[in-house]
């Protein structure tokens, strides 16, 4: 079976007033194609750092991250954006919504990014099974 993605030696660390927090440290992790990952764990203790850190949206303070062939730690912050693009998909825990826009029109908003054909789009955003909970 195949990587997907590989993650060698990964650190993470913040500085806050000179005090050095260690979050990620030499963090191993193989994820095969086709397989189902769960990262679970405390409050604080790293899974937003390490998610953040595999899209690109973190850099690594030391180590490597590897999508297939490709050592994603080493892109400039453009070729992240396209990877991310291509490959990433997040829901965070904040409510990231535009209220100025319609549902369909914030589902819409990053497959615009990839196809600017909206009436190509439209129909596919519509036939997801996107569910809305108020409330929770």
């Amino acid at each position: 079976m195949e990587a997907i993605l590989t993650v060698r030696d990964l650190c993470k660390t913040f500085s806050n007033e000179s005090i050095q927090q260690h979050v990620l440290k030499n963090l191993n992790l193989q994820v095969m194609r086709g397989d189902f990952t769960v990262i679970m764990g405390n409050s604080g203790s790293g899974k937003s750092t390490l998610l953040y850190a595999l899209s690109g949206m973190e850099r690594p303070s030391l180590g490597s991250i590897c999508y297939g062939s490709e050592e994603i730690s080493r892109y400039s912050n453009d070729q992240l954006a396209l990877f991310r693009r291509r490959h990433c998909g997040f829901v965070f825990q904040q409510n990231y919504l535009n209220d100025t826009m319609s549902v369909l029109d914030n589902i819409m908003v990053c497959g615009l990014l990839a196809q600017k054909d909206r009436k190509a789009l439209a129909p596919k955003a519509k036939a997801r099974p996107w569910v809305i909970r108020r409330g929770s």
